[in-house]
């Protein structure tokens, strides 16, 4: 659905006004992703199946909307309507086998066979997949569209600001049942400052693509992005929430600039009969990079407060048993549905009241870290924008080799492409 929304605008609005509305279109669903969280906190609070539930009344909502307000589109009689299965297939492996095996290394254990077999199955995977669509004549992904700058630099721009934006929406929650102590509804409210941001960010900054291009916004978002990271940072160790709203409402102002105008950047990029395909792989790019932020980044959490707990009990001369451990997961489970705050920690066994305080310090110590690996992506996400994108786009088709042995580009359009006709002898050096 998401691609095919922001094809469905692409195709409808003139290319003066497309970055406005793309930017309203990412604004609205970065805010109501943002929103998840919120009414989520309130659902289960009444009941966990309700979470599920009210996917049903949305869907509802959505189809009359489409049926009342989308007007026909001329569709591509040269598309192909075939769906590339060994591609897709070879695609769902190795995105299965790397998650899987990101997610669950810091458990099992990076040398357990599990880890090596999935992580290896999913490498030959994308190998595979690379194979079969550079032979495909009907490709799920046509790579030649990253030949075009512009859209390469969306993707890339749209995977890392997807690692950050599904990452932190999966552990901040957490941090706020954990270290602060609220309850699922609270935690749900807590997270609002950073979706207002992200609902009045999207429209002006649509409106700045149109006039300057993608360049500037993408640098300046990831930039206000790896601020947030810092902020979160230094905020957690006051297991404070006041101290956490710096962090949240840049996060919000962050990514309600990338996520805005990674759309038009990339779509402007393709020609108009590409930009359906195009437009999913773009999507595509923000859901990979949401799952692998999140086993990522959790990934970080789990194996740097597992470490450290275990250093802190070590100087005590204690060592953990399977059963203590085995324990500890039914606690913190119990953290997440409840929140600390909500549990009497005197009726706890004694092996939770003994480790609570080395536990908590030692999530201090990996929230940080993760925070500060979240400001490091935005900061690559900011040196790609800025070395990739420009205002015009141009097409990257490699380098050319001459008479005279030399590896030269030329340019001969009206945009810096990197073009394949032949240099004239006086660019040859």
């Amino acid at each position: 659905m998401m691609p095919t929304a922001v094809a469905i605008v692409s195709a409808t609005f003139p290319r003066e006004e497309k970055g406005k509305a793309l930017g309203l279109l990412a604004g609205f669903a970065a805010f109501a992703a943002a929103l998840g969280p919120v009414i989520g906190g309130g659902l289960t609070t009444i009941d966990w199946r309700l979470v599920f539930l009210v996917n049903t009344p949305l869907a509802i909502i959505a189809i009359l909307l489409t049926l009342n307000s989308t007007g026909p589109l001329r569709m591509n009689e040269n598309a192909s309507r075939s769906l590339d299965l060994p591609g897709v297939t070879a695609f769902s492996i190795g995105i299965v086998g790397f998650v899987y095996g990101l997610g669950q290394g810091s458990d099992l254990g990076w040398g357990d066979p599990q880890i090596v077999v999935s992580l290896a199955v999913s490498v030959l995977a994308f190998i595979g997949f690379f194979v079969i669509e550079t032979k495909s004549s009907n490709p799920m992904i046509e790579f030649r569209l990253f030949r075009h700058l512009n859209f390469l630099a969306s993707n890339i721009s749209q995977f890392l600001a997807g690692m950050i934006e599904l990452g932190c929406a999966f552990l901040l929650p957490y941090f706020l049942l954990m270290m602060i102590g609220l309850t699922p509804l609270q935690a749900g409210i807590a997270l609002i400052p950073a979706t207002v941001p992200i609902m009045l960010a999207g429209p002006l900054v649509g409106r700045m693509f149109d006039k300057v291009g993608g360049r500037i916004p993408l640098v300046t978002g990831f930039l206000v992005l790896g601020a947030s990271g810092i902020a979160f940072a230094l905020a957690v160790s006051e297991r404070e929430y006041i101290y956490l709203i710096p962090g949240l409402v840049l996060q919000g102002i962050g990514l309600g600039m990338v996520l805005t105008v990674n759309d038009p950047t990339g779509l402007d990029a393709v020609p108009p009969e590409d930009q359906g395909q195009a437009a999913g792989v773009i999507n595509t790019s923000e859901q990979l990079g949401g799952a692998v932020g999140i086993a990522l980044l959790s990934a970080i959490l789990i194996s740097e407060s597992v470490h450290r707990t275990n250093g802190s009990l070590a100087e005590k001369g204690i060592k953990p048993t399977d059963s203590q451990v085995s324990m500890w997961k039914d606690f913190i489970l119990l953290i997440q549905q409840k929140g600390l705050g909500q549990i009497d920690i005197s009726e706890q066994p004694r092996v939770i009241q003994f480790a609570l305080n080395d536990v908590l310090d030692a999530h201090v110590a990996a929230y940080e870290l993760v925070f500060m690996t979240t400001a490091a992506i935005a900061l690559l996400g900011a040196i790609s924008s800025f070395f990739l994108v420009r205002k015009s786009d141009r097409v990257e088709k490699g380098k050319i080799f001459v008479r005279r042995s030399r590896w030269v580009s030329s340019n001969t359009g009206r945009t810096p492409a990197v073009t394949r006709h032949p240099p004239a002898d006086d660019q040859v050096s």
